[in-house]
């Protein structure tokens, strides 16, 4: 029979520097003690593999990164690589071979650098950026043939479009926690929250977004926007010097 549990840790980092995976303690008929200790016994050959069951210890892997909910990266890693070795060295144990067991020893020769052979790679990488650089970072004040803006705003200008960000971001609440499970936004989503919101008639953006949001969502709703002003979906102008967004007119 195997058991497993989680115990707390205070300090997961040993004096050496090195992450320790969490305090799985595992206990059966050959072994009981942490997941730690149960490594290092199986490395220097003391434990068994065969008599102790890896799948409780995987179980209770599991329910660790559960209750965790991903905040611990580094023990998570630990652990991770911890079983991945133990489920290698029982695997190998269980199945019939004429050689020996893999050996953990140092090569005697030293390895030879091979960064060189990535060369070719990393100068693609980079001829790419470049190119990509060219496409789409291209600033303003490179000149017309550098750079083209994609429509005609009239008399609108860039300096009018970001002056009306920039009082948006100024009334945005402060950005909540990062989470791992945080959904990926998506542009095209965002253009059809603009276009239900977006009136007939020309206003300003104090009158079309209101309610609470934060900065990135600002910054998500104005790109979505400047989108669809290129494809003729919406349109501005500059009205007593205050910049106005309304739907485009259709036929």
């Amino acid at each position: 029979m195997s058991t497993t549990r989680e115990i707390a840790k205070p300090d997961p980092v040993t004096a050496l520097g090195v992450t320790q995976p969490p305090e799985i303690l595992v206990e059966c008929e050959a072994f009981t003690g942490s997941l730690a200790t149960l490594f290092l016994c199986v490395r220097d050959g003391k434990v068994d593999l065969l008599g102790v069951p890896l799948a409780p210890i995987c179980e209770a892997y599991w329910q660790y990164l559960v209750e965790s909910s991903g905040t611990d990266i580094d023990r998570a890693s630990a652990a991770l690589a911890v079983l991945a070795y133990l489920l290698e060295r029982k695997a190998w144990a269980l199945l019939p071979t004429e050689g020996d067991e893999p050996s953990e020893m140092e090569p005697d020769e030293p390895v030879e650098p091979w960064i060189h052979e990535f060369a070719p790679a990393i100068e693609a990488l980079k001829a790419l950026a470049e190119q990509r650089g060219q496409v789409f970072f291209r600033p303003p004040e490179s000149g017309t043939e550098a750079y083209e803006l994609p429509l005609d705003l009239g008399d609108v200008t860039l300096f009018d479009l970001s002056r009306a960000l920039q009082r948006l971001l100024e009334k945005a609440k402060p950005e909540p926690p990062d989470t791992l499970r945080k959904p990926a936004r998506s542009l095209s989503e965002m253009m059809t929250v603009v276009l239900r919101v977006l009136p007939p008639e020309f206003a300003s953006l104090d009158r079309i977004v209101t309610g609470e949001f934060t900065r990135s969502e600002v910054v998500w709703w104005f790109l979505a926007l400047l989108e669809l002003i290129r494809l003729g979906q919406a349109r501005v102008r500059l009205h007593e010097g205050e910049i106005e967004f309304a739907l485009a007119v259709t036929a």
